[in-house]
């Protein structure tokens, strides 16, 4: 028969070294008690104050870390020689892309032309977003909008209305994300995009179903206005609220913005090679 036997460690210790340690034990529990209360009274406080919630996301710190992770799902996490590496090292465990692998993630770090700086700009001003979170958004609606046949003016305009471009947003009735998609009613696109791992909140998701449903609406009733009318839901309700005119018309000026960056890059491109056909001339 085996025996078992149980080893204790005895550590004298004097009554000022007990009284020591009794000190740092309850500091260390009321430390934990108000940890875990500061931590439910800022949850509360974010939850049931809209104004306070929006001043902590589109603070500088918040936005920083937003315009990180927003790149980070955009370009799917994307590390070929990493993603392989771990890939090999644990070959049972099966791993998820945020991005799925039939499009394209490359062009995620393309820079973006004149116009979209200049529409990365006003969007940033008229909506208090940082340009580094936008740049993203933006080359990611070019991206989408060309793959999904919508232009992409047309989605930065419907994000605008929708959540102000907050990637996080949530209606009471269950919309989420940049265009505010209803992930129960349209979840058969989510799952086409990325079976059994796609998230409305994820940015390229959110935004590539949203298009989705743009080109489809637009296709069945022949109009993007009509086919902005029922992405609202105003083919059930019948009152749109203005909803495509608004819509509309931020996407007006988005391609005026455009526009103008365009041209003003192409006026101080002829005018640097202008200056450097005078100087080749001289030199000459």
């Amino acid at each position: 028969m085996k025996k078992q036997y149980d080893t204790f460690l005895t550590v004298e210790l004097n009554e000022g070294q007990i009284k020591a340690f009794k000190k740092v034990r309850n500091w260390m529990s009321l430390l934990g008690v108000s940890s875990v209360l500061l931590g439910a009274g800022t949850a509360t406080a974010l939850a049931v104050n809209p104004e306070l919630r929006n001043q902590v996301f589109f603070s500088e710190p918040v936005q920083a870390v937003f315009a990180n992770q927003i790149d980070m799902v955009s370009t799917g996490l994307v590390n070929p020689e990493a993603q392989e590496a771990v890939a090999s090292a644990q070959p049972t465990k099966v791993a998820f892309n945020l991005i799925p692998a039939k499009y394209s993630v490359a062009e995620t770090h393309k820079s973006l032309n004149p116009g979209q700086r200049e529409v990365v700009e006003y969007l940033s001003e008229r909506y208090r977003v940082s340009s580094e979170a936008l740049e993203t958004i933006v080359r990611l609606a070019y991206k989408v909008g060309r793959e999904e046949q919508v232009d992409p003016t047309l989605i930065l305009a419907v994000v605008a209305v929708e959540s102000g471009f907050n990637p996080f947003a949530a209606s009471p009735v269950g919309a989420k994300g940049l265009m505010q998609i209803m992930p129960k009613i349209h979840q058969d696109k989510f799952e086409e995009i990325a079976p059994g791992d796609w998230s409305a909140l994820n940015p390229e998701h959110n935004m590539r179903v949203g298009a989705q449903i743009i080109h489809e609406y637009t296709r069945r009733t022949g109009s993007v206005q009509t086919g902005l009318r029922w992405y609202v839901g105003a083919a059930v309700s019948g009152n749109d609220n203005g909803y495509p005119a608004k819509v509309l018309g931020i996407k007006a000026k988005i391609d005026s913005v455009y526009r103008t960056g365009s041209l003003v890059a192409a006026r101080e491109a002829d005018e640097k090679a202008g200056v450097t056909k005078v100087a080749t001339r001289f030199e000459g």
